[in-house]
C-alpha cells in the first residue's frame, strides 16, 4: 500500500507541473507578458535622394507591440509649401488606421506639388513630417522625412565620357571617327541610350568597338567601361571650316555630354582652259599672240596664291596679266592673259608650249599648240617676183618675136 500510496502521490505531482507549464504557455501565447501598450510609428527612411522625373513615396510603418488593440490616428503636419500630401492604403486616402495587438500596418505618404501643371519635382531640399495618434491620445509620436530632388545635370556626373582626340581634321571626301570610353559609375547595371546633335546634313552612326554593327544603346554593368565609335560623314559639298559635335549619353536617372569638332581642310581641285575650249594658236616668228585663260575652281576650299609657270622652247617669252590670282573661292571663276612671243628665229612650224597653273595644294598643266607661220612680208615678196619674172618672159618674148 505504501508503495501504491508513493505512485499515486508522484503522479498527482506530475500532473500539476504540466497544469502550471500549460498555464504558462496558454498566457505567453495570449500575450500576458506584453505591455498593456507599445506603439511605434516611423516612415521606413529619414532621407531620399530624387531626380526631377521621379516620384515622391514612402512606407509608413506601424506596429503595435502592446496587448491592446489600438486606432491609429494619422495626420500630416509638416510640408513644403505649394506641396499637397497624402496618407494612402492601396491608393484609398486615410487618416487612420485599425492595428491589432501584435499586428503590422503599412501605409504609403506621397508628395508632389500642388499645382497640376508642374509635372517635374522642383529641386531643392524638403521636409515632411507625420504625426500618429492613439484614438485617446495617450500614445503620440512623429517621424519626418528629408526629401532632396536633385537636377538631371548633378546627376550626370555618374556617368562620364572621355576621349584621347576631341578634335579631328581632315579633307571634306574623309569619314572621321570619335573613339569615346563611357563610363558607368550609378553603381547599377544600365542600358544607355546615344545620341548626337549634328550639323545639317552630316552622318552620325555609333558603333561597339571593334564592331561594324549600328547601334543607338547600349548595356553597360556598374562601375565599367565600354568603348563607342561614333562616326561622322561629311556631306559632299560641305565647306571647308570648323564644325561642332554634342555627343549625349543617358540612362533613365543620369545623363553626360561631350563636344566634339571636327575640322575641314575642304577638297582642292582646279580647272583650266580657254573661253571656247580651243587650245591653239597660230602667229609669226617674233610676234605676239594673246589667249584668255580661264580658271575655276572645282574644289570646297578657297585657293590662295594661285601662280603661273611656262614651258616654252628655248627664246620664246609667256607673259601673264594678272601674274597671279591672290584668292579664288571655290566654284569661283577668274582669268589671266597669256601672251606668248616667239623668238625671232623661230622656224615655221608647230611648237609646244605648256602652262602650269599652281594653287593651294592643286596644280593643272594646260598644253597650247603654236603654230608659226610665215611672215605676210615674204608673201608679197614672192607675189611681186613671179610678177618680175612674168614680165620679163613677156618681153623677152616679145623681143625674140621680132626677129
Amino acid at each position: 500500500m505504501r508503495r501504491g500510496h508513493l505512485h499515486l502521490t508522484f503522479g498527482l505531482f506530475l500532473a500539476g507541473l504540466i497544469g502550471i507549464w500549460d498555464v504558462c504557455a496558454a498566457e505567453k501565447e495570449s500575450g500576458a507578458e506584453l505591455p498593456e501598450r507599445q506603439l511605434t510609428v516611423a516612415l521606413q527612411f529619414p532621407g531620399i535622394t530624387l531626380n526631377p522625373e521621379d516620384t515622391f513615396s514612402v512606407d509608413l510603418l506601424i506596429k503595435n507591440r502592446g496587448r491592446r488593440d489600438e486606432t491609429v490616428l494619422l495626420e500630416v503636419i509638416e510640408k513644403p509649401q505649394d506641396w499637397m500630401a497624402e496618407i494612402k492604403r492601396y491608393g484609398t486616402v486615410v487618416s487612420g488606421v485599425f492595428v491589432a495587438s501584435k499586428e503590422d500596418q503599412t501605409l504609403t505618404l506621397s508628395g508632389k506639388p500642388a499645382n497640376k501643371e508642374v509635372k517635374r519635382l522642383p529641386t531643392g531640399t524638403y521636409k515632411f513630417a507625420v504625426k500618429a495618434a492613439t484614438a485617446d491620445g495617450a500614445i503620440t509620436q512623429t517621424s519626418a522625412i528629408t526629401v532632396n530632388v536633385v537636377s538631371a545635370e548633378a546627376g550626370a556626373e555618374k556617368i562620364s565620357i572621355d576621349t584621347s582626340y576631341p578634335t579631328l581634321r581632315g579633307p571634306t571626301g574623309d569619314k572621321f571617327q570619335f573613339s569615346l570610353d563611357v563610363r558607368n559609375d550609378t553603381g547599377q547595371d544600365a542600358v544607355f541610350n546615344f545620341r548626337a546633335t549634328a550639323p545639317q546634313g552630316w552622318e552620325v552612326s555609333f558603333k561597339p568597338a571593334y564592331e561594324s554593327k549600328q547601334i543607338s544603346s547600349l548595356q553597360i554593368n556598374a562601375n565599367s567601361t565600354k568603348t563607342v565609335e561614333m562616326e561622322v560623314t561629311p556631306p559632299y559639298n560641305a565647306q571647308a571650316g570648323e564644325y561642332d559635335f554634342k555627343v549625349e549619353v543617358q540612362s533613365p536617372k543620369a545623363k553626360a555630354e561631350k563636344d566634339l569638332k571636327v575640322v575641314l581642310t575642304g577638297t582642292y581641285g582646279l580647272k583650266v582652259g580657254t573661253p571656247t575650249g580651243l587650245l591653239s594658236l597660230v602667229t609669226e616668228k617674233g610676234r605676239k599672240a594673246t589667249v584668255t585663260l580661264m580658271v575655276q575652281n572645282k574644289g570646297s576650299a578657297p585657293q590662295r596664291e594661285i601662280r603661273f609657270e611656262a614651258f616654252k622652247p628655248e627664246n620664246w617669252n609667256v607673259e601673264f596679266n594678272p601674274e597671279k590670282i591672290e584668292n579664288l573661292e571655290p566654284g569661283g571663276v577668274k582669268q589671266t592673259e597669256v601672251t606668248i612671243t616667239p623668238a625671232d628665229q623661230a622656224l615655221v612650224g608647230d611648237y609646244s608650249v605648256s602652262i602650269q597653273t599652281e594653287g593651294e595644294k592643286a596644280n593643272q598643266e594646260t598644253e597650247f599648240r603654236v603654230t608659226i607661220r610665215a611672215s605676210s612680208a615674204w608673201g608679197w615678196i614672192g607675189v611681186a617676183i613671179i610678177a618680175i619674172v612674168i614680165v620679163g618672159l613677156a618681153v623677152t618674148f616679145r623681143v625674140l618675136g621680132r626677129r
